[in-house]
């Protein structure tokens, strides 16, 4: 994902790799090369040394608190390549320090830079599909079981790590605000001291106007299964998204398909608004203050999950 993010930062035409910096200096010194960049450290407060104008983290999220809140205070602009924070308390200091510095600080989900997602978005909320009724979302993957996918402390959690990017940022932007969750957990695979707590999860969320989301993420993924097509149901038609990225729509006796062009990627066009954002020291999409809503859901499953009690977000 470094190299992926490094790479679209360099395909917008306006950004050049400074340095880049990883706890094993080979790792550093092959993404640089990859990336076109001369200097890499094994200490990432070197960066410093360049005089970047912000910083793209891309680690393990325990970690990625530690590197966010110190580029923070070094007064760089900061784009994270997942979600905000492992924790509240770590995405709250992150908002509270880019708003003190005025600087800019823009969380992953580049799903909301997809064209596709973004005509899904602008059906639902001009009400040309009429009210919305519930959605539905599935992921299924298999992570090696030695990455720190599968570790609880660093990952913090299933349903932050996999669950959030399946699609549930992605369809919170396009439903609304979110108010309750119920949820049910189990693991399977592995069980094993420190492995995640929630290695298969599936949840229900409740958002203003009656609107319901069904989730459903699990480290059960097996080569061939496919996921459930994400689908936006309301009182006047339907939207589903389909494995290639298009989209079909469904309204009484008319069905229509949508193909998009993905030329500039989602993750190009992410990078192009974040640099706008700098340079105007503008909003992107996935702000601080937003962005902490898929810490609290996530923090609100695992506490559903647990106690098999309907949560109130108010209580996070």
């Amino acid at each position: 994902m470094a190299l992926a993010r490094g790479q679209a930062f360099l395909d917008t035409g306006r950004a050049s790799i400074c340095a880049v910096a990883s706890r094993r200096s080979e790792n550093a010194k092959n993404c640089a090369e990859e990336l076109g960049c001369e200097l890499y450290f094994d200490d990432y407060t070197r960066l410093k040394e360049t005089n970047p104008d912000a910083v793209l983290i891309e680690l393990p999220h325990k970690i990625q608190d530690e590197v966010a809140l110190w580029s923070l205070d070094q007064g760089f602009d900061v784009l994270i390549g997942g979600v905000l924070a492992a924790s509240l308390k770590s995405g709250k200091r992150i908002a509270e320090l880019a708003d003190r510095h005025k600087l800019v600080v823009e969380a992953g989900f580049q799903r909301r830079y997809d064209p596709a997602w973004e005509e899904i978005r602008r059906l639902v909320k001009s009400g040309e599909l009429g009210e919305p009724v519930m959605a539905v979302s599935m992921g299924l993957w298999r992570p090696d079981p030695a990455s720190w996918y599968y570790d609880q402390a660093l990952s913090a959690g299933m349903p932050l790590t996999h669950m959030s990017y399946v699609y549930l940022n992605a369809m919170r932007w396009i439903l609304g605000t979110p108010l309750t969750v119920a949820a049910m957990a189990n693991r399977k695979l592995e069980t094993g001291q420190g492995r995640v707590v929630e290695e298969s999860c599936g949840a229900l969320i409740r958002f203003t106007g009656g609107a319901f989301l069904s989730v459903t993420a699990s480290y059960a993924g097996l080569e061939g299964l496919d996921d459930a097509r994400t689908q936006f149901v309301c009182t006047k038609g339907a939207v589903r998204v389909e494995v290639d990225g298009s989209i079909t729509i469904f309204r009484e006796g008319h069905i229509q398909h949508h193909v998009f062009t993905l030329e500039p990627s989602p993750m190009v066009r992410q990078a192009d608004e974040f640099l706008d954002a700098i340079n105007c020291r503008g909003l992107t999409r996935n702000p601080p203050d937003e962005s902490l809503w898929d810490i609290r859901i996530a923090s609100a499953i695992s506490a559903a999950a647990s106690s098999l009690n309907t949560i109130s977000l108010t209580d996070f």
